[in-house]
């Protein structure tokens, strides 16, 4: 069977676009993005990429949270552009539309000498926007405020405590460091030790307590998601 140079070059080239398309993945089918939780609101997915792993290209779909939980010197590369580094800040959060046209293609490394951790919580509701105010509260400051997410950061000295009553918001507590936390959710009350991304589901309707027994300030990241009539 005779075999034209035109025609291996066209099958060689449909081999490469195949193999480029199945290294793209949704970020939720990524191997070292973890789906944790996911309700009709939102997803989150629980990151952990080792010392001198890559991830594979990825793409982000949906409005997004990002909350960063190591400080961490990581490397990045959009497809087909140029790779670049950076060093995250543990604690730190930050909000991005990656909605069509917004989507983003690319791969992440670390070139640190620990595991790079962070949590992608993925945003699924359609764009509600609230019908309540931001929640006014003592020890809670709103960094993020956006049509799709509200992101609070509530910090905790210790014996402080974190009370909702008759909750009327749907909410996602988030600790952004190692706690030594007391609870009562559910009519459930338990001591417990957090570590960095350990998170509490709050539905509408519920009551939620947390009281700290650490040493030093807790550090929480508090979601509120818009209305879903």
């Amino acid at each position: 069977m005779k075999v034209t140079l035109h025609s291996l070059v066209f099958f060689l080239f449909f081999l490469c676009k195949l193999g480029d398309l199945q290294a793209q993945v949704l970020v939720h089918e990524e191997p070292r993005h973890h789906p944790v939780f996911q309700n009709d609101e939102i997803r989150i997915l629980n990151v952990l990429l080792p010392p001198g792993d890559t991830t594979q290209y990825h793409i982000h779909h949906t409005p997004s949270v990002f909350i960063l939980l190591t400080s961490t010197l990581t490397g990045s590369q959009l497809k087909g552009a140029a790779p670049s580094g950076g060093k995250s800040t543990a604690g730190s959060m930050y909000f991005e539309n990656l909605s069509a046209p917004h989507l983003r293609v690319h791969r992440v490394w670390n070139m640190d000498k620990d595991t790079f951790h962070v949590m992608d919580i993925e945003l699924l509701a359609s764009d509600t926007g609230f019908v309540r105010r931001p929640l006014a509260m003592t020890n809670l400051a709103l960094e993020i405020d956006t049509p799709w997410v509200r992101a609070y950061r509530l910090s905790l000295s210790k014996e402080k405590n974190f009370i909702l009553n008759n909750n009327k918001r749907s909410l996602m507590l988030i600790a952004l460091d190692g706690a030594r936390v007391q609870t009562k959710q559910n009519g459930k009350t338990q001591q417990q030790t957090l570590q960095p991304g350990s998170f509490f589901e709050i539905k509408r309707g519920q009551s939620f307590f947390l009281k700290s027994n650490g040493s030093h300030v807790l550090q929480f990241a508090l979601l509120e998601m818009p209305k879903i009539e």
